[in-house]
């Protein structure tokens, strides 16, 4: 009688997976990605250069001082950068003038922004020979997230954040 149990528990066992993989299948194929969002993870992938059609620049402003974090009570660090930030001109779902809009919109927290990022760097940070290259990709990762962090499908605005200009003391 063991026996005959034990073989009914592992095919209710095998019917049960059979079931669920079914059901997962079906799932799949029917609330499935379908390829909406291939076309832009291929561009997120992707490490191609855009044209300069497809890009526009933005001053941010033209040197502006920020106070670097302290390293002792007597020294007063500061380092004065010019900003231009380049975006796409056109992304999925918006125009051109209103990208332009929302970085206008949000160009008080973009400043904000940069401006907590130097009040963390301290003047050995500022001096590195890559140290515009590191503000410039971590700060253009963090725009583009304050620009879309209300989107259902976030596509990167902002290609981006040049410095023109940076002088440290």
């Amino acid at each position: 009688m063991e026996g005959k149990s034990s073989y009914f528990i592992l095919l209710v066992i095998v019917a049960f997976l059979s079931i669920t993989l079914a059901f997962l299948a079906i799932g799949f194929f029917v609330f499935g990605n379908h390829g909406s969002g291939g076309e832009k993870e291929a561009v997120a992938v992707t490490n191609t250069a855009p044209t300069d059609s497809e890009l526009a620049v933005k001053k941010l402003f033209e040197n502006k001082n920020f106070n670097l974090k302290k390293t002792n009570d007597k020294q007063v660090a500061v380092v004065s950068v010019t900003a231009s930030l380049k975006y796409f001109k056109k992304v999925d779902g918006m125009k051109e003038e209103e990208v332009a809009a929302k970085i206008d919109f949000y160009s008080g927290e973009i400043n904000d922004a940069i401006g907590t990022y130097f009040k963390g760097q301290t003047l050995e940070d500022v001096s590195q020979v890559d140290a515009s290259k590191k503000a410039s990709d971590y700060l253009t990762k963090k725009i583009n997230e304050i620009l879309t962090k209300n989107e259902k499908k976030p596509n990167p605005l902002v290609h981006a954040l040049v410095f023109d200009y940076m002088l440290y003391q």
